[in-house]
């Protein structure tokens, strides 16, 4: 297995990981009530934009060239470290 292939499935598998974790922190936010909820909402929703965009970054690191993906990696994992910043700050206010 390839480096950039190995990365791949490394960074699925942490893709998955998060997502089960905004499904688990929507389901909080559905519990909330008030202006507190539509905080929450509006969190959430610029959570998923942020993840949505790693999503795409990895596609395309994915279909990247070999001389390519080095680069295409480095902006992959700056994405993936603003969505994982993001989750946890967000995730702090239900403790």
């Amino acid at each position: 297995m390839s480096k950039r292939e190995q990365y791949v499935k490394t960074m699925k598998r942490k893709l998955d990981e998060w997502s089960a974790e905004m499904d688990e922190l929507e389901a909080k936010t559905e519990k909330t009530q008030g202006d507190l909820k539509e905080q929450y909402q509006k969190q959430l929703a610029a959570l998923r934009a942020k993840f949505k965009e790693g999503e795409g970054k990895l596609e395309a690191l994915r279909s990247a060239s070999e001389d390519r993906w080095e680069e295409l990696k480095a902006d992959t994992e700056h994405v993936w470290e603003a969505v994982k910043d993001s989750a946890h700050h967000f995730r702090s206010h239900f403790k």
